[in-house]
């Protein structure tokens, strides 16, 4: 734990700011001004400090006891109307960064991927199911041909068995079953391109479909791929975080404990504690920020970086938080 005299490097303004103690007591704290200091919850505000910064006020409380028993002093304590303390925002329960939005929009993509899957599998049940209709279609076709076939000879063998019959009369017979098979052989390769040229179709339609389901996935995944886009925060012990969206200079606060992340997918800027933490950016690179001071940090197209108090200010409208 550092020495309470670390206080006097730090900026008093930024201080005051952070835990709602007034520059007068931090000025007075600083000096030893014990005059001063009497006016002031100290106990209260040194207890704040030391929960903030990690610094040890034991060898300032002791000489300020010293002061007071010397003078003869008695610090009365003060009634509940009467005492000062100061509120700390940073304590206050914060609504925290949800990830439900995300969550939605991953399961709806996935629905909407799951109907289309499944829409063309039917798709393709009933396709496969109107080509076994025409394969037996043709093979009904063909047996029937077949049938035809047979019959005409029986035919012909009963017509040379039959004595006293005109020769001209089963010439014109035989013809006239000749054509018809020669008419029942032409309508089953008609019948039989025809089912090649819609098999054609259907194979080319299924493959159309295949690519769009293709696509569609690749862009569910850009669109995932997106949305989990985080920076890493590591920290060893609770920590103050404070946001500010660049769009809208809205301003919200935590406090975490441990490790902790961020969404880059908006611009802001984010103002941290004096605890010690490891940033691991965008690109998986690591770095770190000792305990000591409050750290700042700009969230630009999706990259995250570490400014000054000049730039936060500059992108703050001129305020320091």
């Amino acid at each position: 734990m550092l020495n309470w005299k670390k206080l006097q490097d730090l900026n008093l303004k930024e201080v005051s700011i952070k835990t709602q103690i007034e520059v007068k007591f931090l000025e007075a704290l600083v000096e030893k001004d014990f005059e001063t200091l009497r006016r002031f919850n100290v106990k209260g505000f040194i207890k704040i400090l030391n929960r903030e910064y990690e610094l040890d006020f034991g060898d300032f409380l002791e000489e300020y006891e010293n002061y007071l028993n010397e003078n003869n002093i008695q610090v009365l304590v003060k009634s509940k109307n009467n005492t000062i303390t100061p509120k700390l925002d940073s304590y206050y329960p914060q609504k925290k960064f949800s990830f439900l939005p995300i969550i939605i929009i991953v399961v709806f993509i996935a629905i909407i991927a799951a109907g289309v899957y499944y829409f063309d599998s039917i798709k393709d049940f009933f396709n496969n199911e109107e080509n076994n209709a025409s394969v037996n279609s043709v093979t009904n076709m063909v047996n029937e041909a077949e049938f035809n076939l047979k019959n005409l000879k029986n035919d012909v063998l009963i017509v040379e068995n039959e004595e006293n019959t005109s020769p001209n009369t089963d010439e014109e017979n035989i013809d006239e079953k000749n054509a018809d098979e020669t008419s029942a052989d032409a309508n089953t390769t008609q019948n039989d391109t025809e089912n090649n040229t819609t098999s054609e179709m259907k194979i080319d339609e299924e493959n159309q479909n295949l690519e769009n389901i293709t696509q569609n996935t690749e862009i569910a995944e850009e669109n995932l791929s997106s949305a989990q886009k985080q920076v890493e925060f590591k920290a060893n012990m609770k920590i103050w975080v404070g946001l500010i969206d660049l769009d809208t200079y809205r301003k919200t606060t935590s406090v975490e404990e441990g490790d902790f992340n961020i969404s880059l997918d908006k611009d802001r800027l984010i103002l941290t504690g004096a605890a010690a933490l490891n940033v691991i950016n965008e690109e998986g690179q690591e770095e770190n920020f000792p305990a000591g001071t409050s750290k700042r940090f700009l969230i630009k197209d999706g990259k995250i970086k570490s400014i000054t108090l000049a730039e936060f200010m500059k992108l703050n409208k001129g305020k320091e938080w």
